[in-house]
């Protein structure tokens, strides 16, 4: 029985513009992904004559309405193989945090099966399988750091890639990204932007692109719901010298310059019974990560 086990890691978007509703209902957008430590656990193994799949997390979907379960049907369709598949999938990323782990584990399930069954198939095939699974999987293929633009299809490498080291918070609770997004249409109208893709990261400067990595989100979400807010009140006033919503939210990351006091933000929020992770960046050359 072939077997591989791979890790998923998570993402934080480092700035995030919603520039305007496409034709096929996407938004354009742009945004600086990165990957981060955080990841779920993905076991495949070559087993049976169907897709089984499993999880330790009930509110998963085992169906075809999970992105893992499509992947591997995809993946079997377009190399033209018939073998039985079994996933596990053991979640450590919180579902619905904005972190990406869905699209992340997706991405993993493609990995996963090319290098066990057809490791000569190239990284353009498996970019066009992963937009056809949906928007945020290709750049996980890759992950590192990455300016992301389009409905997510457009991804180009940022080097060199910075590190980081992040406090990430979920609150407990999901947001629906549809949601997110029609309460954001208003600010699809804007004429004048900054552009994120003029972000340079050399030397690590944060301070220097605090204007540029801003989230279009957090205008409505953060209004919503007022636990956002509090929490990224704590952080900023904790020592973190960057705070953001990820993605349409609801996870919101510190980025630290000094450990200490990212460790004493990280052991308040615990006394207060928050989901506080400590994260730094995974570059490109660390993806994949995987054992048979």
């Amino acid at each position: 029985m072939k077997r591989i086990k791979i890790r998923a890691f998570a993402k934080v978007n480092l700035g995030l513009s919603v520039l305007g509703k496409r034709k096929d209902g996407y938004h354009n957008i742009e945004t600086i992904l990165q990957t981060i430590s955080l990841y779920d656990e993905i076991d495949i193994s070559i087993n049976g004559k169907s897709i089984l799949m499993t999880t330790d997390n009930p509110e998963l979907p085992l169906d075809e309405s999970n992105l893992c379960y499509r992947a591997a049907r995809i993946f079997l369709k377009t190399t033209s193989q018939k073998p039985g598949i079994k996933i596990h999938i053991k979640k450590n990323i919180p579902i619905g945090a904005g972190l990406g782990g869905g699209s992340s584990d997706a991405a993993s399930v493609l990995t996963g099966l090319h290098l066990l069954l057809t490791p000569d198939i190239s990284k353009e095939k498996m970019k066009n399988m992963a937009i056809s699974i949906g928007s945020d999987v290709p750049f996980f293929i890759d992950g590192g750091t990455a300016f992301v633009s389009g409905k997510g299809e457009k991804i180009k490498s940022i080097k060199p890639e910075p590190f980081f080291n992040y406090l990430v918070v979920f609150p407990g609770f999901g947001i629906d990204t549809k949601w997110a997004y029609e309460k954001i249409n208003y600010l699809t109208k804007k004429k004048n932007y900054i552009r994120i893709s003029t972000c340079n990261f050399n030397a690590g400067d944060i301070a220097g692109n605090m204007v540029l990595l801003k989230n279009d989100f957090e205008e409505v979400v953060l209004r919503e719901y007022k636990e956002l807010k509090k929490i990224r009140q704590f952080l900023n006033q904790n020592g973190a010298s960057l705070v953001s919503l990820s993605g349409s939210g609801s996870s919101i990351y510190g980025i630290f310059d000094n450990r200490k006091k990212l460790n004493n933000a990280r052991i308040l929020l615990d006394k207060e019974d928050y989901w506080a992770k400590e994260a730094f960046s995974i570059r490109s050359s660390e993806i994949p990560k995987f054992s048979f």
